[in-house]
């Protein structure tokens, strides 16, 4: 092959070569290099289930516990409109046909297990129980849902999910700690509570006998 032919060839190669270097340099010269602080500033913080239940949790407790209505007050005007019990107490909206109601109640433990407080209250009729739950029946959902939380706020349902799971836990913690190692040992004892109750809209006979279910936010034993 002459010499003349293979200039011919190697001509177009380096006219591709110096192309690709021209590109090159343009592609680093519009390139912005970022420090790792950078980013990381940049980069969204990772959804943290454990820490946004502490964060809800703190926010009910401080807003509910602030001016919590006579539990008495409250089921009595539930058991006469509840529509109208809702509006008067400002009832937090939970889903279609439940609401909660913040709730203060002083009363004598009558009964007592490791998971539940039965109480009487002054002012709840006596065949209408009373319970503060100590273990299984604490409802970290509920109190996730009425802080406003919502599903979307979450990277998903298993986040979401696991959001309520941690308000639970945090529940039995202050629950079970104001209780103390033996809850059994606290029938006779004065107890008040300030917590939230669920009520749900029901036209089945025999609603105004259901039991009352405290989700105790601020849990005292003793005068």
């Amino acid at each position: 092959m002459s010499a003349r032919i293979q200039r011919k060839k190697l001509i177009p190669r380096l006219i591709g070569v110096g192309a690709l270097l021209v590109l090159v340099v343009a592609m680093l010269l519009n390139t912005k290099f970022l420090t790792p602080e950078e980013v990381e500033a940049l980069t969204p913080d990772q959804f943290n289930p454990e820490e946004t239940a502490q964060e809800l949790y703190a926010q009910v407790q401080s807003e509910m516990t602030e001016s919590p209505a006579p539990l008495g007050d409250v089921t009595s005007a539930l058991d006469e409109d509840p529509e109208a019990a809702a509006e008067e107490f400002d009832a937090a909206s939970v889903s279609e046909g439940t609401v909660a109601f913040a709730v203060t109640a002083e009363g004598t433990v009558a009964e007592a297990t490791a998971d539940n407080l039965i109480l009487s209250v002054e002012g709840v009729p006596e065949g209408r129980q009373i319970v503060v739950p100590l273990s299984t029946a604490l409802d970290g959902n509920l109190i996730r849902d009425i802080s406003g939380f919502r599903f979307g706020d979450a990277p998903g349902q298993t986040d979401y999910q696991r959001v309520g799971t941690e308000i639970s836990t945090l529940l039995r913690s202050d629950a079970q700690e104001a209780a103390g190692q033996d809850p059994e040992s606290l029938v006779g004892e004065d107890i008040t509570v300030d917590g939230v109750m669920r009520y749900v809209a029901t036209d089945a006979e025999g609603a105004d006998e259901r039991p009352v279910i405290i989700q105790p936010l601020n849990l005292e034993v003793g005068s």
